[in-house]
């Protein structure tokens, strides 16, 4: 049995909507073939072309790190959160009927549950498919109409075993929250959330394994990640 890739990721470009506060997102040319072709340093008609990236840690799809969240002295910095925590096995569940601006409840997260059968494993990643990307990306209501977890559902989520939750939104609190439950059980409990996910249909009611490895940032709050599930390819024998 073979295995398919899935990417889970936004893209990384010039505008990219990011959480207000942040800074913009920029991919600038800083070399171009032309430029380097002609500028005496390579023979035999060799060149390249390179880009400068600006964006937040915090920008596209990311992680946090639990230093993003918790003040304590030594909480853990990207850089030195065990690399199997972004390697880990995963579920979909569907909560793209849930309206825009409301709080899951334990009670919907055990009904996606058992919709598909699934269970949350210890260690895994548990993603969240509220069609908010589908729906609104490209749009204002992007940053301000997606729904997201109550403090009872992220601690049922967590409490049952996963490292990590993430969301097809740019949080997975709800939009206008100014307390961020999700966020708190995350310090309380020292554990992950990924946010601003893409397109989640491909891996809805499924188990996959999740890899969405960080950039090694030197005390870093967080980093952005290609997040992809890896699916078993019943068509290939």
């Amino acid at each position: 049995m073979g295995y398919k890739l899935i990417d889970l990721s936004q893209e990384i470009y010039t505008g990219a909507p990011v959480w207000p506060g942040h800074p913009e997102t920029k991919v600038t040319v800083v070399a171009t073939h032309e430029e380097t072709l002609v500028d005496g340093r390579f023979t035999e008609d060799y060149s390249y072309t390179a880009e400068k990236i600006e964006m937040s840690t915090h920008g596209p799809t990311h992680v946090d790190s639990i230093s993003h969240i918790d003040p304590t002295v030594g909480a853990p910095s990207i850089d030195k959160i065990p690399l199997d925590w972004f390697y880990t096995g995963g579920i979909c569940i569907d909560l793209s009927h849930i309206p825009p601006r409301t709080e899951y409840t334990v009670e919907d997260i055990k009904k996606a549950l058992d919709k598909y059968d699934l269970e949350i494993k210890k260690g895994d990643t548990v993603l969240l498919y509220s069609g908010h990307y589908v729906r609104t990306y490209g749009t204002p209501e992007w940053l301000t109409d997606y729904p997201g977890l109550s403090r009872e559902a992220a601690e049922y989520i967590y409490g049952e075993g996963a490292i990590n939750i993430g969301q097809d939104a740019p949080s997975h609190d709800c939009a206008g929250t100014t307390s961020y439950p999700a966020h708190q059980v995350c310090r309380e409990m020292q554990t992950l959330n990924v946010e601003n996910l893409g397109d989640l249909r491909p891996v809805v009611g499924k188990r996959f394994r999740f890899i969405g490895l960080p950039l090694k940032i030197r005390n870093g709050s967080g980093s952005p990640i290609r997040a992809v599930a890896v699916l078993e390819d019943e068509d290939e024998e």
